[in-house]
């Protein structure tokens, strides 16, 4: 299969896009935009139109997998499923928005990080899982600083 040029062009510059919106959703919430990309990257590989589905009632949506469970929260904000699968940044967004939470909750440190993805209860379990997310995270964000272009 051929991609015409501007098929090629909008793929490059929605990619170029949601770069620059980690960058922006890092600087809004003080969080490390590199760290956002390895949550990203853990979540979807950064495909903004990942979806995971456990049931029809419970899935994820987008570059940050944003969870279903999370969907009631946000509609009081205007943030609706739809909205979380095509636009990138308000997705992006989002995920910070939650990691700021579990920040702020936990303080910031890797624990918080698994609480993206495991939750906050207080069990042997979710301990384990969060322990898990946060270290593959971990390896995800060092590969990126190792890699990162000089400033």
């Amino acid at each position: 299969m051929r991609l015409s040029l501007a098929a090629l062009l909008l793929l490059m510059s929605a990619s170029v896009f949601s770069q620059d919106c980690f960058e922006r959703a890092g600087r809004d919430y003080g969080i490390n935009a590199d760290l956002l990309r390895a949550i990203s990257f853990r979540e979807s590989s950064w495909r903004s139109d990942a979806l995971n589905i456990v049931s029809p009632e419970s899935y994820a949506v987008g570059a940050m997998q944003i969870h279903s469970q999370n969907f009631a929260h946000l509609s009081q904000f205007g943030i609706t499923p739809d909205k979380l699968t095509s636009d990138v940044c308000m997705n992006i967004y989002t995920g910070a928005y939650y990691l700021a939470i579990a920040f702020k909750r936990w303080g910031v440190n890797w624990r918080a990080v698994g609480a993206y993805n495991a939750g906050f209860r207080e069990t042997d379990e979710q301990e384990r899982k969060r322990l898990k997310y946060a270290q593959e995270v971990q390896v995800i964000y060092e590969n990126l600083k190792k890699n990162a272009p000089p400033k």
